[in-house]
């Protein structure tokens, strides 16, 4: 090592004084250009980064929002919301009103379940429309199986 300094301090003292001046103004200038790539440079990308996450965290946030405001307030319900014990005749007078024969009972989780063999695709579609639009209410799980003759099969849970 020391015969390394030894030969580094010979060449050096070799040179003229402009030589030594501009090899250390160029020693300086790679010295930057390290610090900018390896320092400044993935700084900036990473802040540039977090921004665009931020961005679109906030985005998601606003939608999240959103779509909460337009739920039912838990507890008092909101105008067009059946309560839970209301909820039954809701869906039995707009199955009716759709054409559909509904089934009622409790499904295994303890919501309210429904059942509709042999129903008119037009007429399931619609009556889950209209409860979506007039009540709110979107089904929490929902199994349609069409049968052979184009009817359909529905199952669910509110």
């Amino acid at each position: 090592m020391t015969v390394l300094f030894a030969r580094l301090h010979q060449s050096w003292d070799g040179r003229t004084r402009r030589e030594q001046r501009m090899l250390v103004v160029m020693a300086l200038l790679v010295a930057a250009v390290a610090v900018w790539l390896g320092v400044v440079r993935p700084l900036t990308d990473w802040r540039d980064r977090a921004a665009d996450d931020r961005a679109a965290a906030e985005a998601r946030l606003s939608d999240v929002r959103t779509l909460l405001a337009r739920l039912p307030a838990a507890g008092g319900g909101e105008a067009g919301a059946p309560e839970a014990q209301g909820l039954e005749p809701v869906l039995r007078q707009t199955a009716e009103a759709a054409g559909l024969q509904l089934v009622t009972g409790m499904d295994p989780s303890g919501r309210i379940g429904f059942r509709a063999a042999n129903a008119p695709a037009a007429a399931v579609f619609g009556w889950l429309g209209a409860l979506d639009t007039t009540h709110g209410l979107q089904p929490v799980s929902l199994s349609i199986v069409e049968n052979a003759d184009a009817s359909l099969q529905v199952e669910g849970a509110f």
